[in-house]
């Protein structure tokens, strides 16, 4: 009996020597598994996607941001010009405030999140927080996050945009009202038809030293 209890004995301690065996490897599986995903995701904070000012038209609180397309970044530069020339021609300015809102704003393609909304900078002071929760409920709401360069989602991108016509008006709407605003009339150019408007109507009035956009009609 006491050489049949040694045996068993000896059995019980090579399998719990197995188990140990097994447990140790399962846990340095897990290990292995925890610090390579901890080296990932801090590979992958170093390639976040990062928007960052690159020029500005300081009187004017204008800002030109590295994510924006060709065509933006040379309606921008058209706007520089025209602002530090002596005699401003309003009508110009007008144009290219409501061409630089619509590449901006309709295109989604370029932007990080739902809540990097366009073209907010040449929205007039007093509607801005409104019109930023409307975009961001309608248009923005299902543009997907792009912080580390995976989205995977067909977005309209704006290859153009062509005034049709511009002219003096009078706004008074609410609480705002000029009696020399623009209307713009504005024909959109995409890279591909997604189905969003492609003709908008922009109004805009005088605030401080500057034309800010106060209705935005889609036809």
């Amino acid at each position: 009996m006491k050489i049949i209890s040694m045996k068993v004995i000896l059995i019980m301690k090579k399998q719990k020597r197995g188990t140990d065996k097994k447990r140790e490897f399962i846990l340095f599986v897990v290990f292995v598994c925890v610090v390579s995903i901890l080296i990932y995701r801090f590979n992958k904070k170093e390639d976040i996607n990062e928007i960052v000012a690159v020029s500005s038209i300081d009187d004017y609180n204008y800002v030109l941001d590295s994510n924006e397309t060709r065509v933006y970044k040379n309606y921008f530069k058209d706007l520089e010009k025209l602002l530090k020339s002596d005699n401003i021609d309003e009508e110009e300015y007008a144009s290219l405030i409501s061409k630089l809102f619509i590449i901006d704003f309709y295109t989604l393609n370029n932007k990080l999140t739902n809540q990097d909304v366009g073209g907010l900078q040449f929205i007039n002071s007093k509607i801005k927080d409104n019109f930023y929760s409307k975009a961001v409920n309608t248009i923005y709401k299902y543009v997907k996050s792009n912080i580390y360069g995976e989205r995977r989602q067909n977005l309209p991108e704006v290859k153009d945009v062509e005034i049709e016509s511009i002219k003096s008006i009078k706004f008074d709407e609410g609480n705002i009202q000029d009696n020399i605003a623009y209307e713009v009339v504005c024909n959109v150019l995409y890279k591909k038809d997604l189905g969003y408007s492609d003709k908008i109507i922009i109004r805009l009035i005088h605030e401080d030293n500057k034309l800010t956009i106060v209705e935005i009609e889609e036809k």
